[in-house]
């Protein structure tokens, strides 16, 4: 009697050591989903001289790869102004299909999308910028990618210019009185980007603006400290 109670002792020692070794060994499996898309998938943006430019994805991995987007839009992109001020998004007024879609990739396949910044651009004023993009496919939404970019001055394309003005108050929400450095005010006209850098300025502030002209109305792009 004796020996069979040491053995059912002996086998309730074994069976919890066996429950946590089965728990434990589930730790080693690799990743997936997200997880594997991130770690082996790359991009890269690339700029060429005219001012366009490519955003690449390269299966860096062994096996098939299957970037999945929730619609049909595969790439998103942003400019934005020296204030790191978001100037222009690239999927603002588009539409793209609800459908999902789906590209795979074969072990070390690129897949090349062309930027047409040229033309996605046209209405911005030609200037220095900062362009971020990057895959809107699951997983890689926060892998972005980005670089200085300076946007060509072209016939008809405005031009950002720079002037150090005192603030002297809003006319509206849409515009401002300043000072010029020869002391005469002139009212400019508020980007939708620039109203909320004017609220609850205080007046007498010395600012550095960056503006466009057209027709000889000057509107506001950002600002900076005067220094």
């Amino acid at each position: 009697m004796r020996r069979g109670k040491k053995v059912s002792w002996f086998l309730l020692f074994l069976i919890p050591l066996f429950i946590l070794a089965s728990c434990g060994s589930g730790t080693t499996e690799s990743k997936t989903g997200t997880d594997a898309i991130e770690e082996h998938i790359s991009t890269q943006l690339d700029l060429t001289g005219d001012g366009e430019g490519t955003f690449t994805i390269t299966n860096e991995s062994s096996e098939e790869a299957v970037l999945e987007m929730s619609s049909g839009q595969q790439i998103e992109f942003q400019l934005l102004n020296k204030a790191n001020a978001v100037i222009y998004t690239y999927s603002t007024n588009k539409s793209f299909t609800n459908e999902m879609q789906e590209k795979k990739l074969r072990p070390s396949e690129e897949w090349t999308v062309p930027l047409n910044l040229e033309e996605e651009l046209a209405g911005v004023p030609a200037g220095s910028y900062t362009l971020i993009v990057w895959s809107t496919a699951s997983g890689l939404n926060e892998q972005k990618e980005k670089v200085a970019y300076e946007l060509l001055t072209t016939p008809g394309k405005l031009v950002v210019q720079t002037q150090e003005v005192t603030f002297i108050g809003l006319v509206d929400p849409h515009s401002i009185e300043v000072k010029n450095v020869d002391g005469g005010t002139e009212v400019m006209q508020l980007s939708e980007v620039a109203i909320s850098q004017f609220e609850n300025l205080a007046e007498g502030t010395q600012l550095i603006i960056e503006y466009v002209e057209e027709s000889g109305q000057k509107t506001v792009q950002t600002t900076f400290p005067a220094e």
